[in-house]
Parts: C-alpha cells; sequence; structure tokens
C-alpha cells in the first residue's frame, strides 16, 4: 500500500514537471536604457516606463486609435501600423519622461512628436490621409494629445479649472472694499 502510494505520487509529480516543461515561459525583454538610468526619479519609481506604458494603452491608445481611424478614414490594413505608431509614441514619451527625472523636455516632446508624424507620413498612402492626421492631432477626441501639445498649447475645456499664478483675491468680511494694500 506504502510503495503504491510512493509510485502514485512519484508518478503524479514527474507528470507535473513533463506538464510544466511544455508549458513555454513568456519572457518580455527589458530595455536596459530605462532601466540603467540613474537618476532619482529611477530609483524612487522602479520600471515606472512599463507600469505607465501598460495604463497609457488600456486607457488612452485605444480610444485616441478609434478616433484617428473614423477622423482619417484608416483602412482595415492601416490599423495594425496605426495602433503600433501609437504605442510607440507613448513609449517614446515614457522614456524621455523617464530620462528627465519625471519631467520632459519641450525638445524631447517635439522629438517624440516628430517621429510620431514620421510613422504616419510612411503609414498612410495619401495625402488626405495625413492632412487628416493632423486635424486629429489637436481634436478633442484625441485621448493622447497631452502628451504631443506643449503645455501653453493645451487649450482647456470649460469643465477644468485654470490656475493661476496670481493669488486669490481677499475675501470681502464687511460687504465694504478693503483700501489697497501700501
Amino acid at each position: 500500500m506504502r510503495t503504491s502510494l510512493a509510485i502514485f505520487v512519484l508518478v503524479a509529480f514527474c507528470g507535473q514537471l513533463f506538464a510544466d516543461e511544455q508549458r513555454k515561459l513568456v519572457v518580455f525583454p527589458v530595455d536596459r536604457s530605462i532601466v540603467d538610468v540613474d537618476n532619482e526619479f529611477s530609483q524612487n519609481n522602479p520600471f515606472y516606463k512599463q507600469r505607465a506604458g501598460a495604463f497609457y494603452e488600456i486607457k488612452y491608445v485605444g480610444p485616441s486609435a478609434e478616433s484617428l481611424f473614423r477622423i482619417a478614414a484608416v483602412r482595415p490594413e492601416q490599423m495594425p501600423g496605426t495602433l503600433d505608431a501609437l504605442r510607440a509614441f507613448v513609449y517614446d514619451w515614457l522614456d524621455a519622461y523617464v530620462r528627465g527625472n519625471g519631467a520632459i523636455d519641450p525638445a524631447d516632446r517635439n522629438t517624440c512628436a516628430a517621429r510620431l508624424d514620421q510613422r504616419f507620413d510612411s503609414l498612410f498612402d495619401s495625402g488626405l490621409q495625413r492632412k487628416l492626421y493632423r486635424v486629429w492631432r489637436n481634436d478633442e477626441s484625441n485621448k493622447l494629445r497631452f502628451l504631443m501639445a506643449s503645455p501653453k498649447g493645451v487649450q482647456r475645456t470649460a469643465s477644468e479649472p485654470s490656475r493661476s499664478s496670481e493669488p486669490a483675491a481677499e475675501p470681502v468680511l464687511s460687504g465694504k472694499s478693503s483700501p489697497p494694500a501700501q
């Protein structure tokens, strides 16, 4: 009885090892240029690019691609290239953000946007599609617009509060205005 139980356990264990061996382990390559960045942001936020990139792909790339499909009349055979170009833009931008220690230099932002333009110029074969792509870049339906435009170039919608650098006015307590400060 003990022998047959031991044989059963051994066979089950070997069967599991064989099953595990047949499963392929998916290995995602690690971009060493980002992992090896030696700055405070990278040390405090390990694998930020990968985590943020996954979030941006879910939250922004899909809706942005859908609106680009609609606006620029993207054909079915162009759709995979469109998604790849948008993903590449997100990761280019995140590379620059991590290298910039949690901020992106305007020159790096412009470089990322120029690379995106080049990708779409080679992907789209008609001048009209290229022109409509540029219209889409500034359209509200482009959820990646906040990464493409400089902070001054992004227009706020009515629902977004504007942040002024001027301090708020002092409250009026008695109903009368206070004399000017001297």
